[in-house]
């Protein structure tokens, strides 16, 4: 073979490897591209609870009751108003969680208390979190309220009491920590992999977790079987639940003032808030009324409401 040949032998196998490469390129660009525009699967309340009965009536009937928005800090916050009474009572959920996560709390205390319960937006603080209360307090001219957290939401009580103390009446944390770094050691690699992953593998993952561990706990209700799956991929999307880990890892040194009243509210089988965190808790608020509510889950207020709901009754009058 002369050399003019196997150079242009070699032309066209070098051509050929680029050609193949580019095939190939081509071909994993496009399944990254269908990968993340997979849909997200989602449910409603009604797919995943189809019994017609007064639960599932109450909360139909909430849900169509108007919310409000305010704008503050660039982020719209949605909130619920409801009541009349003279004390007021601030409902905060948690990172799966939502303004009517709470429908069966408010249900009960809105003929005697004024209440409020919000949706947090996407942001990545505590302060843009407290920040956001103390808007929509002032603009409905409140001056105190009784906060009842959850989860991040009893975090971020703990937050608000810290650095607001003059609005805070009372203070009840349910299934929640304080100040920790177990959180962030556990999960903040898997939240950095999340940023990246298509959203309905995130979703999916984050149902996965919830159908394996947390409903199970709660004895396989099914109001929280049905209320947490239609949360994912409707109000908790992966922006929005990766913002609310770095709320939740985010840390304050000060504790809850001691004249402020304090109740812990904790179960003995919480799947997501390990015992040396509950443990911890306790210790930092030697003060605080502690109520076990047994082994009931992460979700007490959704699948145990008359216990939950007569615990709360006791602390609030």
């Amino acid at each position: 073979m002369s050399k003019s040949t196997k150079k242009k032998y070699k032309m066209a196998v070098n051509l050929s490897k680029n050609i193949t490469l580019k095939k190939i390129l081509i071909i994993v660009v496009g399944l990254v591209f269908i990968a993340y525009l997979y849909p997200i699967e989602q449910f409603t309340f009604d797919e995943r609870y189809p019994t017609d009965d007064v639960v599932s009536e109450s909360l139909r009937l909430f849900r169509e009751e108007p919310t409000k928005t305010l704008k503050t800090n660039g982020k719209d916050w949605t909130y619920y108003q409801a009541g009349d009474g003279d004390t007021t009572i601030l409902f905060l959920h948690g990172m799966g969680g939502s303004y009517d996560i709470w429908w069966q709390q408010i249900n009960y205390f809105r003929s005697k208390y004024k209440v409020i319960s919000v949706t947090y937006p996407s942001v990545k603080t505590l302060k843009e979190l407290s920040d956001g209360l103390i808007a929509i307090l002032e603009k409905e001219k409140i001056d105190k309220v009784i906060v009842v957290g959850s989860s991040l939401g009893g975090y971020l009580a703990q937050y608000f009491a810290v650095n607001h103390p003059g609005k805070v009446m009372k203070v009840s944390l349910g299934n929640t920590f304080a100040q920790n770094t177990e959180n962030k050691v556990k999960n903040e690699t898997l939240v950095k992999v999340m940023q990246w992953l298509p959203e309905w593998l995130v979703i999916k993952t984050i149902r996965g977790k919830y159908n394996k561990e947390v409903i199970p706990a709660a004895n396989n209700h099914p109001v929280t079987d049905a209320f947490l799956n239609e949360l994912l991929g409707t109000e908790v999307t992966r922006e929005i639940f990766t913002n609310r880990y770095y709320c939740v890892v985010d840390t304050f040194t000060a504790k809850i003032d001691s004249n402020i009243p304090l109740q812990i509210i904790e179960t003995s089988n919480d799947p997501l808030v390990s015992k040396n965190l509950r443990e911890a808790l306790k210790a930092n608020y030697p003060q605080a009324k502690v109520v076990n509510l047994g082994n009931i889950g992460h979700f007490g207020y959704l699948n145990e409401p008359v216990k939950y709901n007569a615990v709360l009754d006791e602390f609030v009058r």
